[in-house]
């Protein structure tokens, strides 16, 4: 039983370790959805230039709240750790994020959940 105890605490937060992840970067997939909308217009539209500044300032704000979350202890990534690693890979993400803003948010999430098993 004892053992349950000690092996039960480090399970429980490094689950809400990546759900507080997910939950600062639950708008990321549709920031990113937007920003791709937004860079295939051949022509802004009115309204245009304040929808990408929201998305970056959104962007900097998940930052924020990254910043503030503790690093899990190590163990067994779950699904939610694989959905977040997920959301940070692929072409039009590099495309899209800033440069510096996303070697931030990936830092940051090593630091939380530690680097991805490839």
């Amino acid at each position: 039983m004892p053992s349950n105890i000690e092996n039960s605490p480090d399970a429980k937060t490094r689950k809400q370790s990546a759900e507080a992840v997910n939950r600062a970067m639950a708008r990321f997939p549709l920031i990113i959805e937007l920003l791709a909308e937004l860079s295939k217009a051949q022509i802004p539209y009115p309204g245009d230039d304040d929808l990408r500044h929201g998305c970056h300032r959104t962007l900097t704000t998940m930052l924020a709240e990254l910043a503030k979350i503790h690093p899990a202890p190590p163990g067994k990534s779950s699904k939610t750790e694989e959905i977040i690693h997920g959301w940070l890979k692929g072409d039009e993400v590099v495309r899209l994020v800033e440069a510096d803003k996303l070697q931030r948010i990936q830092q940051f999430i090593e630091r939380i959940l530690g680097p991805t098993a490839n």
